[in-house]
């Protein structure tokens, strides 16, 4: 948003000396190239509006070199200049107008969203604290910033946020979204389901909404809800292969091996190599006796990705029901020493050796 700047025009006493008046002269000059500035830089905000961002550049550089100190001429540029995916120009220019102006809200925030966007490890939790401290405050903000903490596993603070967001702006269906995405992973799933629900009610189209809401489900035990809720994500995107493979795990916990099957190998031609849909296979062939495919599956996805925790768990659990314990209690090892929690209980059974 840009406030546009003012031009003060002073009073001016004339004296009698050269020098006064060649002072005088020279403000004259200098009004006369802000006033100048000003004129191109609002030619330049028609071009950003119109999504000429080429033009834009070219007229805030014109901009600039009337009047080398408008910082709001600087934060333009590089908001252009990061439309036309020149990031590191972008964030030159951003830089200057924060040093130009330390008190220009939006720029913070601008600094901010252009680092989350092209490198997320290295945005400053400050240049939004920042924003909001010089009255930039709006839902956006919030939301990035909110944004930033569920990625870093900061739930609680998330979910404060994103509510900010929210009260800033109720109609803001991803915050409603990413802030029961926070929940569920506090455990609060009916909080969780409310906000995917709400998204879904502002935005209907929102396809994550509905995938995230179905996993959800699983968790407080509602496979066929989560069946139909990761269909309705399928419907609005045949191309959504998590959706195929989430869909294919509560058909899995329903009976149905044919459609979990049909599912997870779905997943596999939309993102060849998916390693969570050949660990779902491997689960099947495990359970209908067929050992062989399940290691199979396994192996694969261990080849693929040698930190797959949940596959060690698995390929543990086949070793076992084969007669290798010991190989088993090795694979369980391996899952723990990755994260998963639960080989804990089955590493038990290896102290009984």
């Amino acid at each position: 948003m840009f406030m546009k700047k003012t031009l003060i025009y002073l009073i001016l006493v004339f004296f009698s000396t050269s020098v006064h008046s060649q002072n005088l002269y020279d403000n004259s000059v200098d009004n006369k190239r802000k006033k100048q500035a000003e004129q191109v830089f609002n030619q330049a905000l028609e071009k950003i509006h119109a999504e000429d961002y080429y033009m834009a550049v070219a007229e805030l550089d014109k901009a600039i070199e009337l009047d080398p100190q408008f910082s709001e001429a600087y934060l333009q540029r590089g908001k252009a200049k990061y439309q036309l995916n020149n990031e590191y120009a972008a964030l030159d220019d951003i830089n200057r107008a924060i040093e130009l102006n330390p008190s220009l809200g939006e720029a913070y925030f601008c600094r901010a969203y252009v680092q989350f966007r092209t490198d997320t490890s290295s945005v400053n939790m400050a240049d939004y604290d920042k924003a909001i401290q010089y009255g930039y405050n709006y839902a956006p903000v919030f939301y990035f910033r909110g944004l930033l903490h569920l990625i870093k596993n900061n739930n609680e603070a998330a979910i404060f946020d994103f509510s900010k967001a929210i009260e800033t702006k109720p109609n803001y269906a991803k915050a409603y979204h990413d802030r029961g995405s926070a929940k569920r992973r506090m455990g609060d799933y009916q909080g969780a389901i409310y906000d995917y629900r709400m998204a879904l009610n502002y935005e209907p189209n929102l396809v994550p909404a509905y995938d995230n809401m179905g996993s959800t489900k699983k968790q407080i035990g509602d496979f066929q809800g989560a069946e139909k809720d990761h269909s309705l994500a399928i419907d609005l995107d045949s191309s959504f292969y998590m959706a195929y493979n989430n869909r294919g795990g509560a058909k899995f916990v329903l009976g149905d091996f044919e459609g979990a099957k049909a599912d997870f190998e779905k997943a596999i031609e939309l993102k060849p190599g998916y390693e969570m849909a050949l660990c779902n296979l491997g689960n099947i062939a495990s359970k209908e006796g067929d050992f062989d495919k399940a290691f199979e599956y396994y192996d694969q996805v261990i080849v693929q990705k040698p930190d797959h925790g949940i596959a060690y768990l698995n390929r543990g659990l086949v070793k076992e029901l084969t007669g290798d314990l010991q190989g088993a209690c090795i694979d369980w090892k391996i899952a723990f020493d990755l994260g998963v929690s639960e080989a804990e209980q089955y590493m038990e059974e290896c102290k009984q050796q």
